[in-house]
């Protein structure tokens, strides 16, 4: 009895010296962050861009006709933009806009995380009648995102940063990690383990849902929505396929099955590759067939996060060997660029600058 209990708390103390090491050891799935960084910053980006135009009608004065599901909506953000004028929110629109872009390069990534939150809750918020199941995820995602270190791979920051270590030069506060290092690693692994935990509840949700439902149960859930006009991009393609009941079929129940098993495909290496691919073109159909390309690109953007670092490494090594000589020529035309802006702006505009300053407005 004695020698079972102290095999217990060994086993114990193992599983407490891994979970330890997992957590403050080093930080995980770098790449996988960085893409759901740049995937979750590029759907903002998109569906605001796509909705420009418009924007006055969907969130600003002229969406006076979303009141009655604004006076019955529970969420308080919605007052961040009531009845601002339109000049106000062009600027938090364009901000959102410029936040999300330079969180999708990683330049100044935490700042410009939490722009665009702010900015997209802001937004998306004032208009309850359109908004979607996407839109939740995105606000969550941004913020798991805000917790990780997701400017270590793929963006500006790290390529300054290395410039700077390169170059000996001790570069500024916001270069470096503020927080102790034990608590940067501990607090990058549980956010994406908690960001991770919420990608598979919104898989698993989403099939439960479905079967839940007559029209998926029958199989028709898909023919009917195929049949909607806002669903139906391109009508040619919608006709094609609802036509065919074995293409119907398949894609019915490819959908249900990477829903309701995302979590237990998950655990085998090889069960997770299919899983993944499938679970990403699944994804691109809907985005495709449905006219629904941001809140798709948000969802993919999350499953990217259980893709091997090995298998992101690989890619990254060989898009590199494709894609490098075009980069180093456009950075060395770019350099020539920068060059000439720059000599523009002492020869030119610093000149004239210090002419206004000390004669029109000097005292």
């Amino acid at each position: 009895m004695r020698t079972m209990w102290w095999g217990l708390v060994d086993s114990w103390e193992q599983l407490r010296e891994r979970v330890d090491q997992w957590v403050l050891g080093e930080k995980h799935a770098l790449y996988g962050v960085a893409a759901c960084r740049i995937g979750t910053a590029l759907s903002v980006f998109g569906l605001l861009l796509a909705n420009l135009t418009s924007r006055d009608l969907w969130v600003g004065q002229a969406s006076i006709w979303a009141e009655p599901a604004r006076a019955v909506s529970q969420f308080p953000e919605l007052a961040v933009l009531h009845n601002v004028s339109s000049d106000v929110l062009t600027v938090v629109y364009t901000l959102t806009m410029l936040g999300s872009i330079a969180l999708a390069l990683g330049w100044h990534t935490k700042a410009a995380n939490v722009v665009t939150f702010v900015g997209f809750i802001a937004i998306v918020a004032q208009n309850p009648v359109v908004g979607g199941q996407s839109d939740n995820l995105v606000r969550l995602t941004l913020l798991w995102l805000f917790l990780m270190r997701t400017s270590e791979r793929w963006s500006l920051d790290a390529r300054r940063r290395t410039r700077i270590r390169e170059g000996g030069r001790k570069g500024h506060a916001w270069d470096e990690e503020i927080l102790p290092r034990w608590l940067s690693t501990s607090l990058h692994n549980l956010a994406f383990l908690g960001l991770a935990a919420q990608t598979v509840l919104v898989y698993m949700a989403a099939g439960l849902d479905k079967v839940s439902q007559h029209a998926w149960q029958h199989g028709t859930a898909l023919y009917y929505t195929m049949q909607l006009p806002e669903y139906r991009p391109f009508p040619w393609l919608s006709d094609l396929l609802s036509s065919s009941r074995v293409v119907l079929a398949l894609v019915t129940y490819t959908v249900l099955l990477v829903q309701l098993f995302f979590a237990p495909l998950l655990l085998n290496p090889i069960s997770r590759r299919v899983l993944l691919i499938f679970a990403v073109g699944v994804n691109v159909i809907f985005a495709v067939l449905f006219a629904a390309p941001w809140s798709s690109l948000a969802v993919i953007a999350v499953t990217g996060l259980f893709v091997s670092t090995a298998t992101w490494e690989a890619l990254d090594d060989r898009v590199r060997d494709v894609a490098g000589p075009p980069v180093d020529w456009l950075a060395e035309k770019g350099g020539g660029v920068f060059y000439f802006g720059d000599l523009l702006r002492h020869r030119f505009v610093l000149p004239v600058y210090d002419w206004v300053r000390f004669t029109i407005f000097r005292r």
